[in-house]
C-alpha cells in the first residue's frame, strides 16, 4: 500500500439548535492521501489524528462511478482499518464515514487497484491485465516498444519481451483515459525484473465520453531550468492556458512538443525533471502527453539509449501512442544521440558534449510500423516529434533515408497532421496533395528561450518575430482545424504590423553602451537605412498559402508582396538589448518568410488590414499612421 501527498482533513459535526436529528456525524483528523494504491479483497490503513475519530461499528463508503460500502475492521490509537471490496476498480472517489443513517463526508481519493485473479503468463516475460471498472478490456494495444500485442477478451495481454527498453505501456483506446499523476497519464511503468523473470503490469483506466470534439493543446519548447526569469514567465504562460482551459467547453488534452528542460542545467542549476513536473502540475484541468526533446536527453551518458533514463523514470516513455476520439496520436523520439567527447559542466561534473542526429532509429520504425498496422487506413493520424521532418523550404530537415520510410509508412492515411518544435518559429508544410502530410513547426512556449520577455518585459517573442505560445488542434470527428494562441493575447492575434517610416535600427541609437565589436555585431538587414517609402509590414506567423491577407487604403486595395526579412520587433527587444551589454545575443534574429508588405500613398493615411485563415476566421487590424515603433507600443 503506498500513501502519497497526504493531507489532513478536519471536520466537525455542527450544533443543531432546533434538536433536529443531525444528518452529520463528528468526525475529524482523517489523514486522506491523494492517492492510494491497493488491491481488492485486502485490508486497507488510513491514518488518524486528534480524538473525533471513527467507530469500529462505523462504515467507509466510497462514491464514484459506482459506489462501495464496507465496515471498519478496526480502530487504534492513529490508524483504522478496513477491507477493499473485492470487485473495487481504479478511480476517483469521494470518502464517507456512515454511522446508521448519518454521514461525514471526508474528501477525495484516487484508487489505484492492482493485482487482481492470477493470470497465467505462459511463456511471456510481461504480462498483465487492463480494466476498466474492475472489468477487462479487449482490443487494447500494448507494447515493450518492439513487440505489440492485443488484449483478449478479458482484457489480458502477454508478450515475451526482451525488456530491451526496460518499459511496458498501452496505446490508450478510444473513450478511455488513463489514470493521471499530476497532469501526467498513467500509460506506462518502467519494469523491474530481469528479462528472463516473468513480470505482471496491470492498467487501468476509466471511460472519458466526449472525445470526439476535443482539442489538442501543443506546447513546443518551454525550457525551464531556472535561469532568464524563466519561472516567474512560466506562471504567465500557465494563467493564460488555465484561463483558456477554464473557458472552454470542449474536451482537452495537452502535447508538449520536447524540451522541457535544459540538460544543461540540471546539475548546475538545480532544475530536472522532478522540478519540471511540479511546475507543470500548475497546469489544471488537462492531461499532459509528452514528446522528448534534444535538451530532455541527458548530457552525462554516452551513445544514445542511456541519455533517457531519467526522462523515462519521470515523464514518460520516449516514443507510445494513444487515442482520442476518433484520431489516432503518435509520439515519436527523433532525436538520436551520439555523446561521445567528454566535456565537463558548470560545477565541473563529468559529462559529454551534446551531439544527436535527426533521425528515428530503427527499432523505433519497427515499433511504428507495428503499431500503425493495427490502424485503419481512414483514421487520422497525429504525429509528435522535437525535430522537424522538413524545413520551411519544403527540404528535409529529418535523415532522409528515414523520412523516406516514415513517408511510406504514413501515406496509406487519409489524413496526417506531424506537430513539431526545435526551431522556437513557426511555419507550415503542406504536403496533402503528396503524401497526405502537413507538417505544423509550432513555434514555443519560451519564445527566445525565455531572454526576449527578461530583457523587455511584455515582449515574449521568438527569434521569427512569432510570439510565444502554444497550437490548438481543433478536432470534431474526423474533421480538423487549428489555431496558434499567444500568450496573454485573445486567440484573434494573428499578426503584427510594422510601419516602415518610424523604423531605422542603428548601432548608435540602439546599442549606444556597447563596444565597438557589440555595435558591428547588429545585423539589422533593410532596417538599417531610414526609409520615407511608406511601406507597412505584416508579420503572420501561422501563415500557410490557403490565407489571404487584404489591405486597403481609404477602400483602395493595395498590392500585397512577400518578403524574407528579419523581424524588426525582436531585434530591438532582444538582439539589441544583449549587444547592449556586451553579452552574446547567442539566439540571434532570424530572417522569415512569413513576412509581407504594402506600400501606402501617404505616410499618415490609415489601413484596413483583413487576415483570413484558412478556416474563414478573419483578423482585423485598423492601423492608424504614423505608427511609433519602440517596445512599449508593442508590450502587452
Amino acid at each position: 500500500m503506498l500513501l502519497l501527498a497526504a493531507a489532513v482533513l478536519f471536520a466537525c459535526g455542527k450544533e443543531n439548535p432546533q434538536g433536529e436529528t443531525p444528518t452529520t456525524i463528528n468526525v475529524s483528523g482523517i489523514i486522506l492521501p491523494d492517492v492510494l494504491e491497493c488491491q481488492g479483497g485486502t485490508t486497507v490503513e488510513i491514518r488518524l489524528v486528534g480524538s473525533n475519530v471513527p467507530l469500529v461499528t462505523d462504515k467507509v463508503e466510497l462514491a464514484g462511478e459506482s459506489t462501495f460500502v464496507m465496515p471498519i475492521s478496526a480502530v487504534e490509537k492513529n490508524r483504522f482499518l478496513f477491507t477493499m471490496d473485492k470487485g473495487i476498480f481504479s478511480g476517483d472517489f469521494v470518502m464517507s464515514i456512515i454511522r446508521g443513517t448519518q454521514s461525514k463526508r471526508v474528501g477525495k481519493i484516487r484508487l489505484l487497484v492492482s493485482g487482481g485473479a492470477p493470470i497465467d503468463p505462459g511463456d511471456a516475460t510481461i504480462y498483465g491485465q487492463i480494466t476498466a471498472k474492475g472489468k477487462g478490456l479487449e482490443g487494447v494495444l500494448v507494447s515493450d516498444g518492439l513487440e505489440v500485442v492485443r488484449t483478449d477478451k478479458d482484457g489480458i495481454y502477454r508478450i515475451k519481451s526482451a525488456k530491451k527498453y526496460g518499459v511496458v505501456f498501452m496505446t490508450i483506446p478510444s473513450g478511455y483515459e488513463a489514470l493521471s499523476n499530476g497532469v501526467l497519464p498513467r500509460f506506462h511503468k518502467a519494469l523491474a525484473s530481469s528479462k528472463d523473470v516473468a513480470e505482471r503490469v496491470d492498467f487501468q483506466l476509466q471511460e472519458a465520453p466526449g472525445q470526439d470534439h476535443h482539442k489538442m493543446l501543443m506546447m513546443g519548447d518551454i525550457h525551464l531550468a531556472r535561469r532568464t526569469q524563466d519561472r516567474e514567465q512560466f506562471s504567465s504562460f500557465v494563467s493564460d492556458l488555465n484561463s483558456y482551459i477554464t473557458s472552454c467547453p470542449d474536451k482537452l488534452y495537452g502535447l508538449t512538443l520536447g524540451d522541457m528542460t535544459w540538460d544543461l542545467y540540471w546539475i548546475v542549476n538545480s532544475y530536472g525533471f522532478a522540478e519540471y513536473i511540479q511546475d507543470a502540475n500548475r497546469i489544471s484541468g488537462i492531461q499532459l502527453f509528452h514528446t522528448i526533446g534534444n535538451h530532455d536527453h541527458s548530457m552525462y551518458y554516452s551513445g544514445d539509449i542511456q541519455t533517457v533514463k531519467d526522462y523515462t523514470s519521470l515523464i514518460a516513455p520516449t516514443y507510445y501512442s494513444f487515442n482520442v476520439g476518433k484520431v489516432h496520436y503518435v509520439v515519436l523520439d527523433d532525436v538520436e544521440c551520439t555523446n561521445s567527447k567528454k566535456t565537463t559542466d558548470g560545477k565541473g561534473n563529468t559529462c559529454y558534449e551534446r551531439s544527436y542526429n535527426g533521425n528515428v532509429v530503427s527499432d523505433q520504425l519497427t515499433w511504428l510500423e507495428r503499431d500503425l498496422s493495427y490502424v485503419d487506413a481512414s483514421t487520422p493520424v497525429v504525429l509528435t516529434m522535437h525535430i522537424p521532418l522538413f524545413n520551411s523550404n519544403n527540404t528535409w530537415r529529418m535523415n532522409s533515408t528515414t523520412g523516406k520510410k516514415m513517408e511510406s509508412m504514413l501515406s496509406k492515411f487519409s489524413k496526417v497532421h506531424i506537430y513539431t518544435g526545435h526551431t522556437h518559429v513557426i511555419y507550415n508544410v503542406d504536403y496533402t496533395e503528396r503524401d497526405h502530410i502537413f507538417e505544423h513547426n509550432s513555434g514555443s512556449v519560451c519564445g527566445t528561450w525565455w531572454w526576449s520577455g527578461k530583457e523587455t518585459p511584455g515582449v515574449h517573442i521568438g527569434q521569427d518575430g512569432s510570439p510565444g505560445g502554444y497550437a490548438i488542434l481543433d478536432v470534431n470527428g474526423t474533421d480538423f482545424s487549428w489555431q496558434y494562441k499567444a500568450t496573454g493575447y485573445p486567440i484573434d492575434y494573428q499578426f503584427r504590423t510594422y510601419d516602415r517610416n518610424s523604423i531605422h535600427i542603428t548601432a548608435d541609437k540602439y546599442v549606444p553602451s556597447g563596444s565597438a565589436t557589440s555595435k558591428a555585431a547588429l545585423k539589422a538587414g533593410r532596417w538599417a537605412t531610414a526609409s520615407t517609402a511608406n511601406e507597412v509590414y505584416i508579420n503572420v506567423w501561422n501563415y500557410d498559402p490557403s490565407w489571404t491577407i487584404e489591405v486597403t487604403e481609404g477602400g483602395k486595395p493595395l498590392t500585397v508582396k512577400s518578403v524574407t526579412e528579419l523581424d524588426p520587433l525582436h531585434l530591438i527587444s532582444y538582439t539589441a538589448k544583449r549587444l547592449n551589454q556586451n553579452a552574446d545575443a547567442s539566439f540571434a534574429t532570424t530572417g522569415t518568410d512569413h513576412l509581407f508588405y504594402v506600400t501606402a500613398s501617404d505616410k499618415s493615411s490609415t489601413l484596413e488590414i483583413k487576415v483570413t485563415d484558412k478556416f474563414g476566421n478573419v483578423y482585423r487590424e485598423t492601423m492608424a499612421r504614423p505608427k511609433k515603433f519602440d517596445t512599449d507600443t508593442y508590450k502587452n
